[in-house]
């Protein structure tokens, strides 16, 4: 009877001890639920740093990539485009804006008016090149953010009104008169502006048109000595 009494007891004590070796070997499992839980699921790994601000917020789609440091730049270049001219590149562009205008009307007129072929010819040639001018000076003083007169200035349109009382041979003779003083005064104009001068631009351009205005000015004196 004692030693069924004592297997029991060991029978029961091993029981005791297998449930504890039960719970202890579970005891890892949940600090490893631990670890696999709140520590990997935190907002460090799956929340706001990866997915956040640094990826996806200002640093990559604010104003970084899209805001001021590459659509912000144009202003500033403008600013930088019209800070280099000096008095004389706004001047020698609003000059020259009224001599295309002029050459261009008062040989529209002589195309109208003379009947000497060589008047003709010279008047749209005029036309043609004055216009091509104008096409390049145009885009040029927007960006340098100059206004370009609209009209032909005082003494150019009191030549195109002379013109347009005169008629024939004293037309043809008006006219190519006024072609060498506009292109003289013209030509003083952009030699000028390639002396004084800022803008590297605006000197290119007075610089590649100059040549034309100084042929237009030797054709104009070889027609008027010719007579």
């Amino acid at each position: 009877m004692m030693k069924l009494i004592r297997s029991r007891k060991f029978i029961s004590t091993s029981a005791c001890a297998f449930s504890l070796a039960i719970a202890s070997s579970l005891l890892p499992a949940s600090a490893q639920t631990m670890q696999n839980g709140s520590m990997q699921s935190s907002p460090s790994q799956n929340g706001s740093m990866p997915n956040g601000s640094m990826q996806d917020g200002s640093m990559q789609n604010g104003s970084m990539q899209d805001g001021s440091m590459q659509n912000g730049s144009t202003p500033m270049q403008s600013g930088n485009r019209r800070a280099s001219l000096n008095a004389v590149d706004r001047q020698f562009m609003m000059k020259a804006a009224q001599s295309d205008m002029t050459e261009i009307q008062t040989s529209q007129l002589a195309l109208k008016r003379s009947q000497n072929s060589q008047v003709r010819q010279y008047a749209q040639e005029m036309i043609q090149q004055h216009t091509q001018s104008s096409s390049k000076l145009k885009p040029l003083a927007a960006e340098k953010g100059v206004a370009l007169p609209k009209t032909l200035g005082a003494e150019n349109q009191a030549l195109l009104t002379q013109l347009t009382k005169l008629s024939g041979t004293q037309f043809d003779q008006a006219y190519m008169n006024g072609q060498i003083k506009a292109h003289a005064k013209t030509q003083a104009a952009y030699q000028n502006e390639l002396k004084q001068g800022q803008d590297t631009d605006v000197k290119a351009f007075a610089s590649q048109v100059l040549p034309i205005v100084a042929g237009h000015l030797r054709m104009a004196q070889s027609m008027v000595a010719g007579r």
